[in-house]
């Protein structure tokens, strides 16, 4: 019998080990070989999350350097010899300042991107090597229709992944397009914690090519530790030089973004720090940059190229161009197709840029028919820094390389953007306001004025509204309570998933402690009702606005039927006042109840300006200080959704709720957290076994 006991244990470790993984990413692929291709049924990938430092060889563990482009030896004073390519592949560069911890997924930064068809099945296995971090890993962009569990948020859908613990994603790849994955639990997003979804369609008359570079665009900051970064927003940043807090930065209408300032930008976990001053002799600025090295994107001279740009930045939002290339083909936002105009009366929608903001995707397509050089992509903020003293320029950047010339390693844009004239001022699209100043030279096209150009949109579904809801999205409360909030409520996470065990909620909302005039800390939700047309109107209003918000649902995509904007000095482009589109009910202005105006508009279709044909299809939208997005979707997909600001500092501080959709038709109901993840099978065949060496089968 011992001998049993024995045979057991071992075929028990043999099972229990998660079969695919190896010791380093170099020893085997990210996805299973044979599977992601188009003609497989599954795509199985593996990821290992852990902690590593910027600007440290692997092998040997050396400081390195940047300068003109390459890296050095810390002990190289002279800048004699560079490092080799090989060793430079191991590094994790960031911005080339300092070295600093970043969340690394199979040892890169930012994480594989994950490249699979349509309908096919996603098979994920997560093993989380930090140290005393759990995680979870959010799937952005898929709808998770039938699989709630494996949506990824925390103390939502899931438990989160212990430390030294696997977990396994199963869902199917739906929608097409470019998404992406990263974190839900804290700010581990701004650490890295991410990486690219591309997931291609079935259908073959889409805009081409669809194979094509992915841009991942994050904001960096040099002492962005999670917990650091979100008590600075809480608490302050103290310049200790002139012993003044520092404010808030803001963006061209006047609107807040954090006092979190970014150093630079980073484009595929590459970027360059920049430093400004100004010259004494003209009062010119001078801007110069630390030379680290850049990602390239290589181009054919006369080819076109799709570039797939994602947004995981922690908040701010980036005006993308590239450098003597001033026609962007706007191709797709957030995976779906969008033109300008419907029918016969619809062309390509060309920009000379476009704003993208934390948790979009935006495809555009670039063709390379300019002199064969080298240029820069560029993302820069949308801050207004033009008082700053010294100056500051926050830019992400990446090279695009006309092959078979010599390559440039360039600088700042020189281009000085003299291609925008009065007479015909740059077209800048999904602008989170109506007006750049005057002298800036820019016309804004808001999104909601672009269309679907999708093959089997379901826009007629959604025409009649079935119920209309307010969420106002701000910071209301008295000075010193002004929490992220969604209608007053700021979100507390449960300590169980609210998915499969909502009847162990401990904070829920009560109806004493929440109202028109009162802000309170609960685990917000609402109740959709299956099949329901919802139309929801998110608002930003009240005393609690002044910060722009990127709102993302989970579980669907919506139309964007209308965005309203409030007030703005057509000469300054500053926003004056809040729309008047909408009422606040209560005294105190907060904005958690709110409604039409006009209340002729209740019945839905009634809203001037609603665009009923073709609407475009989102999941991320921004919602402009002092203004509102309609958003329309069809309550089709049973779990609990959350729905939220994307920017992480605000999600943490409770800006977010759940959508609980059809309740009764929750198919895991029950469902365990741990069995779905190879962690709860090992658990179970672990307490087996020692029941086993317990009570002797004899």
């Amino acid at each position: 019998m011992k001998r049993l006991q024995f045979l057991f244990i071992i075929l028990c470790v043999k099972n229990c080990t998660t079969q695919g993984w190896w010791l380093s990413p170099e020893d085997g692929p990210t996805c299973k070989t044979g599977t992601c291709e188009e003609k497989s049924d599954s795509c199985e990938c593996s990821l290992t999350i852990e902690h590593r430092l910027t600007l440290v060889t692997q092998n040997p563990t050396l400081i390195v350097r940047p300068r003109n482009g390459y890296l050095y030896m810390f002990n190289d004073s002279n800048y004699a010899q560079p490092i080799s390519e090989k060793l430079k592949a191991e590094v994790i560069i960031g911005d080339g300042y300092g070295s600093t911890s970043v969340i690394a997924i199979n040892g890169k930064f930012p994480g594989p991107t994950i490249e699979a068809y349509e309908d096919q099945t996603m098979i994920i296995h997560v093993r989380n090597l930090m140290h005393t971090d759990s995680t979870t890993i959010h799937w952005h962009g898929m709808h998770q229709k039938g699989t709630p569990e494996s949506d990824g948020v925390a103390f939502i859908s899931q438990s989160p992944i212990l430390p030294g613990h696997t977990y396994t994603y199963k869902f199917t790849a739906q929608p097409h397009g470019t998404s992406f994955y990263h974190a839900h639990i804290g700010d581990q997003r701004s650490m890295g914690l991410y990486g690219g979804l591309v997931i291609y369609p079935r259908y073959k008359f889409y805009s081409q090519p669809q194979v094509g570079f992915t841009v991942i665009i994050q904001d960096w900051n040099h002492d962005d530790e999670p917990e650091t970064l979100y008590q600075r927003m809480l608490n302050g940043v103290f310049d200790l030089t002139s012993r003044n807090i520092k404010e808030p930065t803001q963006s061209y209408d006047g609107a807040n973004f954090s006092r979190f300032h970014m150093h630079s930008g980073l484009i595929n976990g590459k970027g360059r720090f920049y430093t400004g001053r100004i010259n004494s002799y003209n009062w010119e600025k001078i801007y110069t940059h630390n030379g680290a090295p850049l990602e390239t994107f290589e181009v054919e001279y006369g080819l076109s190229y799709r570039f797939r740009v994602i947004s995981a930045a922690t908040l701010y939002p980036f005006r993308v161009y590239v450098q003597g290339h001033h026609e962007l083909h706007i191709r797709a936002s957030d995976g779906f197709e969008i033109v300008r105009g419907t029918g016969s009366n619809s062309s390509d929608l060309i920009v000379e840029s476009f704003i993208i903001h934390p948790g979009e995707r935006y495809d555009f397509t670039l063709s390379a028919n300019k002199n064969p050089d080298t240029y820069l992509l560029v993302a820069e903020s949308i801050e207004d820094l033009s008082s700053r003293n010294p100056p500051e320029y926050h830019a992400a950047e990446a090279f695009i390389h006309y092959k078979e010339t010599a390559f440039r390693y360039q600088n700042k844009d020189s281009e000085k953007q003299y291609h925008c004239t009065s007479v015909a001022p740059c077209i800048t699209f999904n602008c989170p306001y109506l007006y750049y100043p005057p002298h800036i030279k820019r016309k804004c096209i808001t999104f909601d004025q672009a269309n679907s150009n999708e093959h089997l949109s379901k826009s007629k579904e959604i025409q009649i509204v079935d119920e209309t809801l307010f969420f106002n999205f701000a910071f209301p409360g008295e000075p010193g309570n002004t929490p992220g909030s969604v209608n007053g409520h700021q979100f507390i996470s449960p300590t169980y998933p609210i998915l499969t065990n909502e009847a162990a909620l401990t904070t829920p909302c009560k109806a004493s402690e929440c109202g028109e005039d009162q802000i309170c800390s609960c685990t917000y939700s609402v109740e959709l009702a299956s099949d329901r047309v919802y139309q929801f109107v998110i608002t930003n209003i009240g005393n609690g606005r002044g910060w722009s918000h990127p709102i993302h649902l989970h579980g669907h995509y919506f139309y964007v039927m209308k965005m309203g904007f409030g007030r703005y000095n057509k000469n300054t482009g500053k926003l004056l006042a809040s729309t008047t589109d909408i009422e606040c009910i209560g005294t105190k202005s907060y904005c958690n109840k709110a409604k039409w105006s006009n209340s002729s508009w209740a019945t839905g279709n009634n809203i001037p300006g609603l665009q009923l044909k073709y609407p475009p299809e989102k999941d991320t939208i921004i919602v402009p200080t002092g203004g509102y997005v309609v958003i329309r979707f069809k309550a089709n997909n049973p779990g609990a959704w959350f729905f939220h600001c994307h920017i992480d500092l605000h999600n943490t501080n409770g800006m977010g709720m759940v959508l609980l959709e059809s309740k009764n038709k929750y198919p895991f109901k029950g469902f365990s957290s741990k069995a779905n993840s190879k962690e709860g099978s090992h658990h179970r065949l672990v307490l087996f076994t020692l029941l086993v060496l317990a009570f002797p089968l004899y």
